[in-house]
């Protein structure tokens, strides 16, 4: 027993070691998303620069998170704070270790869980949706556990850990920018919410209003979902439950079911706004691809989230803050010329 504690001290600590002489490397050589849309090093790492205990609410999840609210315009309508700590196709298991990382530094009234991704069928993803996920996290034991849930086998848990081993071949394709990253001066204007241009061609919208049928979830979904809500009730925050409009097909509705019968379960609240498109002027000419809304349809999701927001939660809000203000005004133009140029 003692030579087993001894091993397992030892492992640690040759770990820590380790993580300390690679994060040099690590930093230079990591891929980094810093420019477009898909900003995620800056929208990820730029979390955790922003003060602490600044957000009212923080919303969790995938891509279907990100591309649905803005946090700026939310602001501007309530006064609320908030912020989108997702990324592409972020399994359950990363949202549970997302939620973790934020109450490090937030305090946050509400949480919301855009809940997508719990009714994936998958137990492990691609390797580019794992590594979107993980890159850009602060180490920790959080993220050490992550990693041992994200990939089948310990080479993999490595990598993700150590993702000098994956991306040390990338000498020849090195810039200035990789040189003089600094992660402390990582911010996203648009705290964490990704907007995206419209397209030309309306996207259907399944019927799936009179399905009541259940289906189950992967055993794993479930069991993150629910250490989700077990984590909300420890840490005395709020959460929500949500499935943002997106073209909820008939394969997925079923599930979605599942989901609000654990909400009822655990007195969590449930909504899914796939059925409230007339009530919000939604259309399938306001998404960017099948199921991601596009700058307006995200601006008049918010709208009617905020409204929402306000019926059923306690928050009073923060409308007065200079450097919200021109991040909000930067958010309009941008906003403006995007309808500009369609």
């Amino acid at each position: 027993m003692k030579k087993t504690v001894r091993f397992f001290l030892s492992a640690v600590i040759f770990l820590v070691i380790l993580s300390f002489l690679l994060a040099p490397l690590q930093q230079l050589f990591a891929r980094k998303s810093l420019k477009g849309v898909w900003d995620m090093t800056n929208k990820v790492g730029g979390f955790y620069n922003e003060p602490e205990q600044e957000f009212d609410v923080m919303f969790f999840g995938s891509s279907h998170a990100y591309a649905s609210v803005s946090p700026l315009r939310l602001w501007e309508n309530t006064g609320v704070k908030s912020y989108v700590f997702a990324t592409q196709q972020q399994p359950v298991w990363a949202t549970y270790t997302y939620l973790k990382e934020a109450l490090k530094t937030q305090s946050p009234s509400l949480v919301v869980v855009e809940c997508q991704m719990v009714l994936s069928d998958e137990d492990y993803h691609e390797e580019g949706v794992t590594y979107s996920y993980m890159d850009d996290l602060q180490f920790s034991w959080d993220k050490v556990q992550l990693a041992w849930h994200s990939a089948p086998d310990m080479a993999g848990r490595v990598e993700l850990l150590w993702n000098f081993i994956k991306y040390h071949g990338r000498w020849s394709e090195l810039t200035e920018e990789d040189y003089h990253f600094n992660r402390e001066s990582l911010r996203d204007p648009y705290k964490g919410y990704v907007m995206l241009w419209d397209t030309p061609d309306p996207q259907p919208r399944p019927d799936t209003d009179g399905i009541t049928a259940r289906a189950p979830l992967t055993e794993k979904n479930e069991r993150w979902l629910r250490e989700i809500v077990d984590l909300c009730e420890e840490a005395h925050v709020e959460l929500w439950l949500i499935k943002s409009p997106s073209n909820l097909t008939e394969e997925e509705k079923p599930r979605l079911n599942t989901v609000e019968d654990i909400a009822a379960e655990r007195g969590v609240r449930f909504h899914d706004f796939n059925a409230d498109y007339d009530a919000m002027g939604l259309s399938g000419a306001l998404f960017f691809d099948e199921h991601h809304l596009d700058c307006t349809g995200a601006a008049r999701f918010t709208d009617y989230f905020g409204k929402y927001l306000m019926e059923h939660a306690e928050i009073s809000g923060q409308p007065e803050d200079a450097d919200w203000l021109l991040d909000a005004a930067a958010y309009e133009e941008r906003l403006q010329e995007l309808g500009e140029s369609q």
